[in-house]
């Protein structure tokens, strides 16, 4: 629709500039994507507390469900998921204390154990590049403003041929 508005008017050699600037206004400010959209960036972690949960045998209880639970509070999981297949889980506490870890493989197998972390732990970041939601906005109103700054330069070279 603006692009066909926008090329009539071009064709016709009139260019209305309050319209095309309140259309250009109204189609960024209702693209939510453009405007309200998030990006995605990641942080590695290094280190964190964890168990190798393993059978008589020796096999890994792979796969098997694990609940973490702090000591301070009992009856709300910190932390639910499933071991790797070589049976290992690990996770990242966010206080120091006693941390009791419920392991179970569904079939009649299982581990509760607590484990101490005493020492405060703190994430090595590494450097990601992203844009905070304003500077997208930013980025975007002044991408606005230069197409149609080039186009009104085009029209108005073309019209009083300059």
């Amino acid at each position: 629709m603006f692009i066909n508005l926008l090329h009539t008017r071009i064709k016709k050699g009139v260019v209305m500039s309050k319209e095309l600037f309140f259309l250009s206004l109204f189609i960024f400010i209702m693209s939510k994507n453009v405007c309200f959209g998030h990006g995605v960036h990641y942080e590695k972690i290094e280190g964190g507390i964890g168990i190798e949960a393993n059978y008589d045998d020796g096999t890994p209880m792979s796969y098997s469900e694990v609940k973490v639970y702090s000591l301070q509070d009992k009856e709300t999981e910190f932390q639910q998921g499933l071991t790797d297949k070589n049976g290992r889980f690990v996770f990242f506490p966010d206080v120091k204390g006693k941390w009791k870890l419920v392991v179970n493989d569904g079939m009649g197998h299982g581990i509760v154990t607590n484990i101490s972390f005493e020492e405060e732990m703190k994430v090595k970041k590494t450097g990601t590049a992203h844009f905070s939601r304003w500077q997208k906005i930013l980025i975007g109103v002044s991408l606005i403003f230069g197409i149609t700054g080039i186009l009104f330069y085009l029209v108005a070279k073309k019209r009083y041929r300059i």
